[in-house]
C-alpha cells in the first residue's frame, strides 16, 4: 500500500476549488499489477492546483512563481453561456426586449416631420439590420432622409451603408440642387426635374456598391495584404438591401428608393360618416425578389440560358437587388485570385456571366399630406403583418395615444377584421409567421412608441407566451422562426 504520508501530500497537492465539489470525490488506492489506480469520481475538471509552474522543479511553496509571471493576476472567471435562462421561472421579459433598442424623436417645428420613432429586435447575433435617419437645413426648408437597411450574410455592408448612404445622398442631390439653381432662367421651375432627382439617387446608389464591391478589391490587389483583404472586403463579401426615403418639406414630395425586399407604405386618414378615422393604405415599393415578376424577366434576359431564379430564389438567395454580394458580381478570375492569394471565398459554381445582382433602386414618388404617417421596415416584419395591417396598427395606435407622452389606453385583444383601416379584397397579401406558428392574430395596443407597438404585434401580439417564446430563442434556431426587424414610423407635420 501507498503510504498514508504520500496519499496525504498528494490529496494536498490537487486542492479543490470547492469544499462542496470535493465531498464529492472519493479517493481509493488499490494494489494492480504493483501499480497504484486512483479513481476519480465525477468533477474532475474541477481540481487544479492554484497556480501550474512549466518548471518541475520549482512550487510556489519552495521558490516562489517564475519571475515573468510574478505580476500576471487573470480576470475573474465568467461562464459565456449561462444555464439560467433556460428555467421556466427565469421567463423572459417581452417589454424590456421590446424595448430596448426603441428609439422617440420630436424634430422642431417646422422641418416637416411631427416625430418619427424606431425600433429594432435582432434574431441573428449579431443584428444584420441597421438604419440610419436626417433632417438637414436647406435654402428652401429640410431634407429627412429615413435608411432602413436589411443585411445577409453578415452585417458588415449594412453597417456601412449606415454611415455612407445617406451623406451621399444627401450631397449628390446638393450638387444637382445647386448646380440647376445657378443655371436658372426667369420663368424656369425653382427645383430639378423629378427624373433628375430619381437618376441622382439612382446613380449614388450604384456609385456606392461600385465603391464595396469594385474600388475595395482593387486597393487589395495594391496593398497585397491578407489583412487587408479579410477587412477591407468584409462589406464586399456580406450583403445587404437598402430602403431609403427622401422628403423635402418645400415641395412636400416624399420619394422612395429601394434596393431589395424591404417595403415603405405611407396610411392616410380619411373618416367615415360617424366621423371616426379610418386609413387608406398606399404601398410605395415593390420587393425585388424571385416572387416578382418583372425581376424575373429582366434577369432571364440579362442571362438567358442560366437558371438565375429558381425555386422562389434568386441563386440561392431571396433578394433579386443588394449592396454588396460580391460573390455573384466578381468575375471567377478575381474570386479565384483572391482565393488563392488574400483568403477569398470559393467562387460559387453557377457565376458564368456576373454581375448577376445591382444595387440601382426603383424609385417612387407621392405628395405627403398632413396626417400622412411613413412605414419602413425590413422583411421581417413584413413575414408577419400585411400592409394594411400595419397601418391599421399604427392607426390603432394614434387612436389610443391621445396625449403627447402617454401610453395608449389598454384595450382588449384586437382581430385584423377591426383595424381602422380600408381593406380591397384585391390588396390583400399573405403573410407565413403566423402560420408557421400555428397561431391566430390578435392585436394589442400597449406601446408609447409606435413602432415598437408594430414589432409586438408582429411577433405574436396579444399572445404573450408566444412573443416570450419567440423572443426567448437565439441565433441559429431563432433565425428558422423570425428574421431581425427594423421599423421606422414617420409621421408628418
Amino acid at each position: 500500500m501507498l503510504p498514508r504520508a504520500r496519499l496525504n501530500v498528494f490529496a494536498q497537492f490537487i486542492r479543490p476549488r470547492s469544499s462542496v465539489l470535493f465531498s464529492r470525490l472519493h479517493l481509493g488506492a488499490l494494489h494492480a499489477g504493483g501499480a497504484l489506480l486512483l479513481s476519480l469520481w465525477g468533477f474532475t475538471y474541477a481540481l487544479t492546483p492554484p497556480k501550474v509552474y512549466l518548471d518541475g522543479r520549482k512550487t510556489s511553496d519552495q521558490l516562489g512563481a517564475p519571475e515573468q509571471y510574478e505580476q500576471y493576476e487573470p480576470l475573474p472567471f465568467q461562464r459565456q453561456k449561462p444555464l439560467d435562462r433556460f428555467r421556466e421561472r427565469s421567463r423572459i421579459d417581452v417589454d424590456e426586449e421590446l424595448r430596448r433598442h426603441e428609439q422617440t424623436h420630436l424634430p422642431e417645428r417646422g422641418s416637416g416631420i411631427a416625430r418619427y420613432d424606431i425600433a429594432q429586435l435582432a434574431s441573428n447575433d449579431p443584428i444584420e439590420d441597421d438604419h440610419a435617419e436626417a433632417i438637414l437645413p436647406v435654402p428652401s426648408g429640410h431634407w429627412s432622409f429615413f435608411a432602413i437597411l436589411d443585411g445577409h450574410n453578415g452585417w458588415e455592408t449594412s453597417a456601412w451603408l449606415r454611415d455612407n448612404l445617406i451623406p451621399a445622398v444627401a450631397g449628390a442631390l446638393a450638387d444637382l440642387f445647386n448646380n440647376f439653381s445657378s443655371s436658372l432662367t426667369p420663368g424656369t421651375e425653382p427645383d430639378p426635374p423629378p427624373d433628375d432627382i430619381e437618376d441622382t439617387i439612382q446613380a449614388t446608389f450604384k456609385r456606392l456598391d461600385d465603391d464595396i464591391v469594385y474600388n475595395a478589391v482593387e486597393r487589395v490587389f495594391e496593398t497585397n495584404s491578407r489583412h487587408a483583404g479579410v477587412t477591407l472586403l468584409a462589406p464586399a463579401y456580406a450583403g445587404s438591401c437598402a430602403l431609403l426615403a427622401f422628403y423635402d418639406d418645400h415641395t412636400r414630395v416624399l420619394r422612395i428608393a429601394v434596393t431589395g425586399d424591404s417595403r415603405a407604405v405611407l396610411g392616410r386618414p380619411a373618416f367615415d360618416e360617424r366621423g371616426q378615422a379610418i386609413y387608406e393604405v398606399c404601398v410605395l415599393s415593390v420587393e425585388q425578389d424571385a416572387h416578382n415578376v418583372a425581376e424575373e424577366y429582366r434577369l432571364n434576359a440579362q442571362h438567358p440560358g442560366e437558371a438565375v431564379v429558381a425555386n422562389g430564389r434568386v441563386l440561392g438567395m431571396g433578394p433579386s437587388r443588394a449592396f454588396g454580394d460580391a460573390r455573384h458580381k466578381w468575375s471567377r478570375r478575381v474570386q479565384e485570385r483572391l482565393k488563392e492569394a488574400f483568403l477569398g471565398r470559393t467562387p460559387p459554381r453557377d457565376v458564368r456571366t456576373p454581375p448577376y445582382l445591382t444595387a440601382v433602386p426603383e424609385v417612387t414618388s407621392i405628395r405627403a399630406q398632413p396626417g400622412d404617417f411613413l412605414i419602413l421596415a425590413t422583411d421581417g416584419l413584413w413575414e408577419s403583418l400585411t400592409s394594411a395591417e400595419a397601418v391599421g396598427l399604427v392607426g390603432l395606435w394614434q387612436d389610443g395615444h391621445t396625449k403627447e407622452g402617454e401610453a395608449p389606453r389598454e384595450m382588449a385583444p384586437v382581430p385584423p377584421s377591426e383595424l381602422p383601416v380600408e381593406v380591397h379584397p384585391e390588396d390583400e397579401e399573405e403573410t407565413v409567421r403566423y402560420r408557421q406558428w400555428c397561431a391566430e392574430k390578435r392585436f394589442v395596443n400597449c406601446d408609447q412608441n409606435p413602432a415598437t407597438h408594430l414589432v409586438r404585434n408582429a411577433l405574436g401580439g396579444a399572445d404573450s407566451d408566444l412573443a416570450a417564446a419567440l423572443m426567448s430563442m437565439r441565433s441559429p434556431r431563432a433565425r428558422v422562426y423570425r428574421d431581425d426587424i427594423s421599423a421606422v414610423v414617420v409621421f408628418f407635420e
